[in-house]
């Protein structure tokens, strides 16, 4: 195969193979570097692809994403560091009936049919996308302003709340 990020995935997971890399957002797909909570498109993070036979001899693709990229906090609108460590094991199946059968079975298991090229690239991209927050913010932002306006205000049904005990 011409493209590096292209593996035969059969071939890849039967014979042990590892690969490992290093990759820009800023060369990923559009829907990694245009999320809007990215501060820096140009963030690296690192990948290692390990192929393999699990103890049923089910082939599978064992994935590790690691990176530190900056994201925007959706309290203070400036960046904040977020640092991800994701894993997964995809193993992969010949047919429908058999991937069916073991996902019924088994509510853990990340499976995919076997094609005969898979894009390492869509494998890393799908990952990063799962490791990002859905809102992500700083503990303590560090503003006053925002701080007096955020801090706890007696909750104004808790008058109510005393009316309806006391009948």
């Amino acid at each position: 195969m011409l493209d590096p990020n292209l593996i035969d995935p059969e071939v890849f997971a039967a014979e042990g193979r590892r690969l490992q890399g290093r990759l820009a957002l800023n060369q990923l797909d559009e829907r990694v570097w245009s999320h809007e909570y990215l501060a820096n498109k140009e963030a690296e993070v690192s990948f290692t692809l390990q192929g393999g036979r699990d103890r049923w001899q089910r082939l599978y693709l064992d994935l590790s994403v690691k990176g530190d990229v900056p994201l925007v906090c959706q309290r203070c609108i400036k960046p904040m560091p977020f640092e991800f460590d994701e894993q997964s094991r995809v193993v992969l199946f010949a047919d429908d009936a058999s991937l069916d059968e073991a996902m019924l079975s088994d509510d853990e298991l990340e499976g995919m049919l076997l094609q005969k090229a898979l894009d390492v690239r869509m494998l890393v991209e799908d990952q990063i996308l799962m490791a990002l927050p859905f809102s992500p913010r700083h503990e303590d932002c560090g503003n006053a302003a925002l701080a007096e306006v955020n801090q706890d205000k007696p909750n104004p049904f808790a008058v109510l709340a005393g009316l309806k005990s006391s009948r």
